[in-house]
């Protein structure tokens, strides 16, 4: 007669340490923000938001890729059915940075998981937060149409916290969530960036044309100063007085954030990076 109620107090004890449990893991707004923050430094992952589309993070955007094939941007929304609302923490940073979803499925590196394997320890549980806090949206992506097996790319252990000021930080910002290289390195038939030509431009994604942003001083931006190259990062504006367009504008307006949200600090520490990559000669038409 009493193992009974002592079982239950056992379990109602249980539940609500559980529940307590559940609770404390609760992400603070703080870092929610600072997860929107690294989410504005990426563009704001404008690839996952379609211009007419369903939503913020929805997915859908289309990648034809010529030779390689036919790839679709994810949904990213905490969505439980097309989404990744029933992804762990763990699986969405494994996505986040290996490009692998927890199936085992190989993502296409289209996806820039050999950039944002370098997104610091502490930055990627904020971005996770953040993502986990937009409007779940049920927006089913057509299933990608691929004519190779997908390439392995090669990825690096994160560091666990990112670095907060000067070069270093300029490197680390450029180099993970911001992706530079993902847009302004020329690519091979596999869709990899020929490092060879590191930032020296041609066509980007979506049938875009990517600016030569090494510091030559015909073919690049070797005479733009680094407040120039700031002020350009989080406005648009270049000196020239032309603004940004296509999808280098997309990326600096974002979808909740982007790299207009950079503070000054940070566009100057990726200003201070650019200009320390070698020059390439290679004029952009």
């Amino acid at each position: 007669m009493i193992a009974r109620p002592v079982a239950m107090i056992i379990a109602m004890s249980a539940l609500i340490f559980w529940s307590a449990a559940v609770r404390a893991a609760e992400p603070t707004a703080d870092l929610v923000a600072r997860g929107k923050y690294v989410f504005g430094a990426a563009g704001g992952c404008g690839c996952h938001t379609m211009p007419d589309g369903a939503g913020l993070n929805a997915g859908g955007t289309k990648f034809d890729l010529s030779l390689a094939g036919v790839v679709y941007a994810p949904n990213i929304t905490p969505d439980p059915a097309t989404g990744i609302g029933k992804w762990t923490d763990a699986q969405v940073t494994n996505a986040i940075r290996r490009g692998e979803r927890p199936d085992g499925t190989k993502l296409f590196p289209i996806h820039p998981y050999k950039y944002l394997s370098n997104i610091a320890d502490d930055e990627i549980e904020a971005l996770v937060a953040y993502l986990r806090s937009v409007k779940p949206v049920k927006s089913p992506v057509p299933a990608r149409s691929l004519k190779i097996p997908v390439p392995t790319r090669t990825i690096t252990t994160a560091v666990k916290t990112a670095p907060r000021e000067g070069l270093a930080r300029g490197a680390y910002l450029a180099g993970g969530a911001g992706h530079c290289a993902e847009c302004h390195t020329p690519r091979r038939f596999d869709a990899s960036t020929d490092d060879t030509k590191f930032l020296a431009g041609g066509p980007g994604p979506e049938r875009s044309l990517a600016a030569n942003i090494t510091p030559h001083d015909e073919t690049g931006i070797g005479r733009w100063t680094e407040a120039q190259i700031a002020q350009f990062l989080r406005t648009g504006a270049k000196p020239s007085g032309q603004e940004a367009y296509s999808l280098m504008r997309r990326v600096i307006i974002g979808t909740s954030a982007g790299f207009k949200d950079l503070t000054e600090a940070d566009a100057l520490a990726i200003a201070r990076y650019l200009k320390t990559v070698p020059p390439i000669e290679n004029k952009v038409r």
